[in-house]
């Protein structure tokens, strides 16, 4: 059997050829909606124009001297730029000036973007037209309250100087706040340290949020949201190849309730038990490969089996200000606390990942010293597990957005 690994989301999105022996039974755990078909641009602009709980932009912004454009940055795969030119012809008929339009990547705690990912995100056009800033997630904020969990709110100050503001993001599974979307791109987007501190303190590494809407992070981020006045947020869904295949526009909890039940449905896939090997691969999201080394894709594999971590993309590895390693020395980012280490049921852990840092991936993939191996192809790793014995396999093509489903329902609608 023949599988074309989904692979390098931003860099052509060219998928990796994997062959697997004939004695091996695979099963491949696509997402419900993963063939869902892409928006044209035209119906991009229509839904963002059929605005939910909030008037248009077009209306929204009238009267208003300037706005903030806010994007998530190249850890995420929001395909940014189709979206961001619906909004800016919303606001030139509202008579916002195009000199008083400027972007903001919401890099929350992340490093940098340079000009080849703005353009990766926005596309030529409008990285030479308007202006772009990345996120300072430590200087640079306006102090606005606390939230009723005591939270200090300081948001980047060229957010809070323009007088209507815009966000462009994902809305799918995440581990932490349940799910990407909303306010989320304010809070940790666009805030300070002290402000992402004091938010991500309400968890741990160990918690497990995957596909839960109600979580305390969640509910602070909606109310820094609603205290800085973001006016209107655009939350995409996407579908396999990561292109966008549904969209939600509008007022940021109104929004973000539809785009919340829709995304629970679109990301579900069959759980797949008692497996030799369990391939978790990363495409949405392969700069945070371990968002896919999640509970659930681990109890897929039975004792003494082989997990795959599969993370394909010349970006390489995130840059985190909270939670790298950045070296040997103590204490690392503000909230580090060690990596994600290979399991003791697991035989072999394989990262499979062509582009990786020695030393700075270890947090963001399986941590090296606890026995888990690197490799670069698919080659070395059949040289290092095919034996020649039948294996039970699944592939998990988008694990870090997969919300696992062992009703046996949900097995006969993947049938």
């Amino acid at each position: 059997m023949q599988y074309h690994l989904p692979a390098n989301n931003m860099y052509g999105d060219r998928p990796i050829v994997i062959d697997f022996p004939e004695n091996w039974e695979v099963h491949i755990s696509e997402f419900a909606g993963y063939r869902t078909p892409k928006l044209s641009e035209e119906e991009i602009a229509d839904k963002i124009h059929a605005s939910i709980g909030t008037a248009p932009i077009c209306e929204g912004a009238k009267g208003k001297k300037s706005a903030v454009i806010i994007i998530d940055d190249m850890t995420r795969p929001t395909p940014c730029e189709a979206p961001a030119k619906a909004v800016i012809r919303e606001l030139l008929q509202a008579g916002v000036p195009k000199e008083n339009i400027w972007f903001v990547a919401a890099l929350g705690t992340h490093g940098v973007m340079y000009r080849e990912h703005f353009v990766k995100k926005l596309g030529e056009e409008l990285v030479d037209e308007f202006e772009i800033y990345n996120h300072n997630v430590f200087f640079n904020h306006a102090f606005i309250g606390n939230t009723s969990n005591n939270v200090p709110v300081e948001i980047n100050a060229d957010v809070m100087a323009a007088e209507y503001k815009v966000a462009i993001g994902t809305t799918m599974a995440h581990s932490f706040f349940g799910f990407s979307g909303g306010a989320k791109c304010i809070l940790p987007g666009v805030a300070s340290m002290r402000t992402i501190t004091a938010n991500h303190s309400f968890t741990t590494l160990n918690e497990f949020n995957m596909g839960n809407p109600k979580t305390k992070m969640r509910s602070d981020a909606e109310e820094a949201a609603r205290m800085m006045g973001l006016d209107f947020k655009i939350d995409v869904v996407l579908n396999g190849k990561a292109e966008i295949c549904e969209l939600f526009a509008g007022d940021f909890e109104e929004e973000f309730k539809e785009a919340n039940d829709y995304a629970a449905k679109h990301y579900r896939a069959a759980f797949v038990p008692d497996c030799d090997v369990v391939i978790a691969n990363n495409h949405f999201k392969p700069a945070e490969a371990n968002c896919a080394y999640t509970p659930e894709t681990k109890a897929s594999l039975k004792d003494g089996g082989t997990y795959i971590l599969a993370a394909n993309t010349p970006f390489g590895q995130c840059v985190h200000f909270l939670y790298d390693s950045w070296g040997h020395s103590e204490p690392g980012g503000m909230m580090w606390s060690g990596c994600y280490p290979k399991e003791k049921n697991m035989d072999q852990a394989i990262v499979f990942a062509s582009h990786t840092i020695k030393g700075a991936r270890d947090a963001w993939y399986i941590d090296e010293r606890s026995g888990a191996v690197y490799v670069k192809t698919w080659d070395e790793i059949l040289s290092r597990i095919d034996d020649g014995t039948p294996k039970k396999v699944v592939v998990y093509p988008n694990a870090e957005a997969h919300i696992l489903d062992n009703s046996k329902d949900f097995y006969k609608k993947m049938d």
